[in-house]
């Protein structure tokens, strides 16, 4: 058994760039080294149970974080959208080159505690091939954008609620596919996804905001830290390190 680990980091990362300048978000400096470098550690010690390939979904910043991967002789491929494609359609782009029965993807820009080896494990045993997204428990969501339980299943909703996307779910590629082409009827293809016509097409409101799917919910107190924002990179200097260690 075997799994693509697809990490997303084609973004612009417009709140953070003025921190940040021209770096990539995924190589921004976090305690003297590339926020990659700590992704990779986090990845690490999950001690996946299965055998692994990791992916980078790259757009913005493409040659810069692909000479850093040649540089270091990490066996990672970087996929390069040919324009922004939105995190749906960056997804479609590297699945419809390197296929795999199932994948995991993650934002290149967020790092948490969770038992991986378990929510696969529940992911693989659901007969319906849903995706399985992680959420959070938020008592404070100041976001507009959440997932609520509905009868048929988890969906996105426009609304504010209690449940917000920690930015990692697994799904296969066959659900990928057929959301895909249902939401586009565009062919499944490199060509035709990145030269598709219908703008930045997003996980959450194109893809998981119409279809029901399933949910593993974590506590609201569950240690993670998302670098987008300039308050948050400067936490990251202290805090990512330390929340790394712990989950060794």
């Amino acid at each position: 058994m075997s799994l693509k680990i697809i990490i997303l980091a084609g973004g612009k990362g417009t709140r953070i760039r003025p921190v940040i300048g021209n770096t990539p978000k995924i190589l921004a400096s976090v305690a003297g080294k590339p926020f990659l470098e700590w992704f990779l550690t986090w990845i690490k010690d999950w001690k996946l149970k299965v055998d692994f390939e990791i992916l980078i979904s790259t757009c913005i910043g493409h040659e810069q974080i692909n000479d850093y991967c040649l540089k270091k002789n990490y066996n990672i491929k970087c996929i390069k959208e040919e324009r922004p494609l939105g995190t749906f359609g960056a997804i479609a782009n590297v699945a419809s080159q390197y296929y795999s029965k199932d994948y995991l993807v993650l934002n290149g820009d967020t790092i948490f505690k969770a038992d991986f080896n378990m929510i696969f494990n529940s992911f693989k045993k659901q007969k319906e091939n849903l995706p399985l997204i992680i959420l959070k428990e938020s008592n404070t969501n100041e976001r507009y954008g959440g997932y609520e339980n509905t009868n048929a299943g988890w969906i996105f909703s426009n609304k504010r609620t209690s449940y917000i996307s920690m930015g990692a779910f697994f799904i296969s590629y066959k659900s990928i596919k057929e959301r895909w082409l249902k939401k586009t009827s565009i062919n499944f293809d490199t060509l035709a996804i990145n030269k598709q016509s219908l703008g930045e097409l997003m996980i959450d409101k194109d893809c998981f905001g119409e279809d029901p799917i399933q949910a593993i919910t974590l506590k609201n107190t569950i240690p993670f830290l998302d670098i987008g924002i300039p308050t948050s990179y400067n936490s990251s200097q202290t805090y990512i390190p330390k929340l790394v260690n712990e989950m060794k």
